[in-house]
């Protein structure tokens, strides 16, 4: 006799072996079964998505292709770049010898006689109307007027507060024109901020009709002018020429960049690798970029006749973290000392001299521009561009007392931060792993408990067989 069971119409009995029918005895999940089994993919497919939301951290996995947030020495910008420029003579290098000389320089452009230094800070006091009104005046001008307005926004930058500016760039008459250009419907658009720009234009007419600006002119014009450096720095990469070597039209995007990579903000950008900006050039070009990676290879380049007034830059060849092979090139008009100093001759890194950071482990921010034909060691190859400066390096010298301590502060705040994801990363998992562990015993003992009420259901009924004989005597009896 068979007992089928009690949860579904399958036998509670294996087939025997050879039997032909034993194909057709399966069992069939019954509806506990199958709630149990929705349990766990939904605890799984939790924990899935936590751990995608989690992936888009990378501070979570970053510990896997590089060293702990706190072996790194952040390097601030000074305060005069031409002051600070490692005088380490020009690196010969063998990559170098391999790449055409001719088309590794830089673009040319006009000459000026200013060198540029660092911009006061003043994100903080500007009008956020004010970049419209930049953006749709810059679009308006010709190429010529841009880079006039250039020249002259430069040259006020980098100017000293306590004595007066030699004015180069605009002319009058092309303030004039500017003016014009501004007071068109499509430009103006009744912005708040027309007075102010009105006012800087006229500050701008004054100094180039004394032929000199008085000191501190910029103080007063930088919630104008600074994002309207902004609007012809943005349309002078839009002229830049992608994957072609460098021309005159790239050289207002590289001289601007290289001057204004001093204001840029040590945590900004997304840390991406070369592969990216190779494949989405139209998507990154322009963008902040975050490069952190091991340097291969520094050189000192002495730049060309350029209105930005650069004398000299950098050029560094970098292997990001992100387990490719492929280099970017970062151009910076600086390299801080305690780089600099840990270069060899032809401009390698210097293993020996370093312990704690022997591949030469920097980390940089810049502005991703295009992608630039070199010479590799499998024929013709394309690299990207990030004009930028270093913010960053492993454990390579110690800075100050006031300034480590700083650092350190930092370092524990942003290690305080990832400490808190990874504690809530964990739970979520070990909640999911004890929460299905709990539904998996309880599903055992259901199992188990079900298992002995069938092998315990016949106990309680005893057959008296000689009850039944009688029975069936008189029954019979009965009949005949």
């Amino acid at each position: 006799m068979r007992i089928p069971s009690q949860f579904n119409d399958s036998s509670l009995y294996r087939p025997r072996r050879g039997d032909a029918k034993s194909k057709k005895h399966r069992s069939i999940p019954g509806a506990a079964s199958s709630r149990r089994r929705l349990i766990r993919l939904g605890v799984v497919l939790l924990l899935v998505v936590v751990v995608m939301r989690e992936a888009r951290r990378p501070d979570l996995y970053q510990t896997f292709f590089d060293s702990p947030q706190e072996d790194w020495i952040p390097i601030a910008p000074p305060a005069d770049p031409t002051s600070t420029l490692a005088q380490t003579g020009a690196p010969t290098n063998r990559i170098a010898n391999r790449i055409a000389a001719t088309n590794d320089d830089a673009p040319a452009s006009h000459p000026t006689a200013s060198t540029p230094t660092e911009e006061t800070p003043t994100e903080e006091t500007l009008s956020a109307a004010v970049r419209p009104v930049a953006t749709r005046w810059v679009d308006a001008m010709d190429v010529s007027l841009q880079r006039s307005w250039t020249e002259s926004l430069i040259r006020i930058r980098s100017g000293s507060a306590q004595t007066s500016t030699a004015w180069s760039g605009l002319t009058v008459d092309q303030i004039d024109a500017a003016t014009e250009l501004l007071r068109q419907p499509s430009v103006q658009q009744e912005n708040e901020t027309f007075d102010e720009v009105l006012a800087m234009i006229q500050t701008l007419r004054d100094c180039a009709a004394a032929d000199a600006c008085p000191p501190g002119v910029w103080g007063r014009i930088a919630s104008v002018a600074a994002p309207l450096l902004d609007a012809l720095q943005t349309a002078a990469i839009r002229r830049v020429s992608d994957g072609t070597f460098w021309t005159s039209a790239d050289s207002d995007a590289f001289y601007l960049g290289l001057v204004r990579s001093d204001a840029l903000p040590a945590g900004g950008g997304v840390t991406t690798g070369t592969l990216p900006l190779l494949q989405q050039p139209e998507i990154y070009r322009g963008q902040m970029i975050r490069l952190v990676g091991t340097l291969q290879l520094a050189e000192r380049k002495t730049a060309q006749s350029n209105r930005a007034g650069v004398e000299s830059y950098w050029k560094l060849w970098i292997i990001p973290a992100d387990g490719g092979i492929r280099p970017t090139i970062l151009m910076t008009r600086q390299l801080p000392g305690l780089i600099a100093d840990s270069l060899t001759a032809d401009g390698k890194w210097d293993r020996p001299s370093n312990p704690d950071n022997p591949d030469g482990k920097i980390a940089a921010v810049g502005r991703f521009i295009k992608r630039l034909p070199y010479r590799s060691s499998i024929g013709a190859d394309l690299a990207p561009v990030v004009i930028g400066r270093v913010v960053g390096a492993k454990g390579i010298a110690s800075t100050s007392d006031a300034q480590a301590d700083a650092d350190a502060a930092g370092d524990s705040v942003a290690a305080g931060g990832d400490l808190t994801g990874l504690v809530g990363v964990l739970l979520a998992i070990v909640g999911g792993i004890a929460l299905a562990g709990f539904l998996m015993y309880r599903s055992a003992l259901d199992a188990k408990r079900s298992r002995s009420l069938r092998q315990h259901a016949g106990e309680d009924v005893k057959l008296d067989l000689d009850t039944l004989a009688d029975h069936d005597a008189k029954h019979e009896g009965t009949q005949s």
